[in-house]
C-alpha cells in the first residue's frame, strides 16, 4: 500500500546548533555576521537529509489517510516514535477515534491487538486517518552522528558555494551522498 503522509507540526528545535555550524566553518563563535545564513543552511541541510534519507530528526507530527488498514502497515518516515491517535468513519460517516487498546506500534508498524475486530467503516479513500509523532528527540540529544555529520558537510557546502557557483564544494556533496547511502541502508558492514 503506498500513501503520502503530510505535515501536522514541524520541529520546534533543529538538530544542529549555530555553535556546530560556525565550528564546521572555523567561524570564531562571537562573529554574528553569518548567523541569520548559518539558521537558514541548517534547516536547509535538515530538510535535505529528511528528504534524501526518508526520516524525522527532531520531533515532528505527521499524519496519514488511507482507505483501509491492514495489520504490519508500514507508516512512511522514520523512526516513529507514538502513535498520537487513529481515527476512522464508521457506518454512519462520523469519525471515530479507535481506541488505543486495539493496536500497537511495533517499531515503525502499526499492528494490530491480539484477536481484534476491525470497526465497520464508511467506503471512503480516506476512512482510517492516522496521527503519529516521528523523530529521535524534542531537541538534537538522540540524532545519529552520521546525521548530523552528513548535515554538517550540508551546511558547509551551502555557505561556500552561496553565490551558486559549484567548485571544491562538490566534493563535500560526493562525501554527503555516501553517508545518506549508508543511514538509508538497513544494515551496513
Amino acid at each position: 500500500m503506498r500513501f503520502q503522509a503530510e505535515l501536522v507540526t514541524g520541529p520546534t528545535a533543529e538538530p544542529l546548533t549555530l555553535a556546530e555550524a560556525k565550528k564546521q566553518l572555523e567561524i570564531a563563535s562571537s562573529d554574528s555576521t553569518h548567523d541569520v545564513q548559518l539558521q537558514s543552511a541548517i534547516a536547509e541541510a535538515r530538510q535535505q537529509w529528511e528528504h534524501d534519507t526518508d526520516s524525522v530528526m527532531c520531533f515532528q507530527t505527521w499524519k496519514v489517510r488511507i482507505g483501509y488498514i491492514t495489520d504490519r502497515l508500514a507508516l512512511p518516515k522514520r523512526p516513529v516514535h507514538s502513535i498520537t491517535s487513529i481515527k476512522y468513519y464508521d457506518g454512519a460517516n462520523n469519525l471515530t477515534t479507535w481506541n488505543a487498546s486495539q493496536y500497537q506500534l511495533h517499531i515503525n508498524e502499526l499492528r494490530y491487538a491480539y484477536q481484534i475486530t476491525l470497526p465497520a467503516v464508511a467506503d471512503r479513500w480516506d476512512a482510517w486517518e492516522i496521527t503519529y509523532k516521528l523523530g529521535y528527540s524534542q531537541d538534537a540529544t538522540s540524532v545519529p552522528a552520521i546525521a548530523k555529520r552528513a548535515m554538517l558537510l550540508l551546511v558547509g557546502h551551502y555557505f561556500e558555494n552561496r553565490d551558486m557557483l559549484v567548485n571544491e564544494g562538490s566534493y563535500n556533496r560526493k562525501v554527503y551522498e555516501d553517508l545518506v547511502l549508508r543511514y538509508a541502508r538497513s544494515t551496513y558492514p
